[in-house]
């Protein structure tokens, strides 16, 4: 029993983590500038765009686990017909992406309706990323709504580059600035992973 509680005690060294709200830009402008940011269709009957933020990931490293983000509420369904969207996760190297988000993996999400606006969620992401500088966002897959699509609301505050937006139906298809200035409401939950050992299991075998 010793010997167990040894060996886990050693375990926990290598690697901790915990629980934790990675980055926070979730409190919102409900009358700002927001963004287009879903696949709704395409025009002139819907509007799809994709929208990602300035990220940095410092310590050890993230375990993203949720992304969350946050819709205007002009619908009362809308979000309940989303199933599904584009994870977006792209190292910064350039002013602007390079990337087609149109590739990028599809996860579940889930639309909420809080009080006067939506709550857009992926979880189980299981992302590990190592520290330095991302491009991080969700696009839903969502219906166009009676009025078009929700609306991303824009957070209050600034982090970085301000949000960068793609449209694949534009002449060429490019990432640019929607809106200079303002960033996309945006929380990041995980797990923050510090090394504290470099110890191996062979190492840890040897001790017993």
């Amino acid at each position: 029993m010793k010997l167990r509680i040894a060996m886990i005690s050693v375990l926990a060294l290598i690697s901790l983590a915990s629980a934790d709200v990675l980055w926070d830009q979730s409190s919102f402008d409900p009358w700002g500038a927001g963004f287009f940011n879903s696949e709704s269709g395409e025009p002139p009957f819907g509007i799809t765009m994709h929208a990602v933020n300035d990220v940095a990931v410092e310590g050890g490293g993230w375990v993203i686990n949720s992304i969350t983000t946050y819709y205007s509420g002009l619908d009362f369904a809308w979000g309940y017909g989303i199933f599904e969207g584009y994870l977006h996760v792209y190292p910064i190297s350039d002013v602007f992406p390079v990337e087609d988000p149109t590739a990028d993996a599809l996860v579940p999400m889930t639309g909420t309706w809080a009080d006067d606006h939506w709550i857009v969620k992926a979880e189980g992401l299981n992302l590990n990323l190592t520290p330095g500088n991302y491009w991080i966002g969700i696009t839903p897959i969502a219906p166009g709504g009676m009025w078009g699509p929700e609306i991303h609301l824009s957070t209050d505050t600034l982090v970085g580059a301000d949000t960068a937006s793609y449209d694949p139906f534009g002449m060429p298809p490019a990432w640019f600035s929607f809106n200079p200035g303002v960033d996309a409401s945006i929380l990041i939950e995980g797990e923050w992973s510090v090394a504290t050992d470099n110890a191996s299991w062979s190492s840890i075998k040897a001790l017993y």
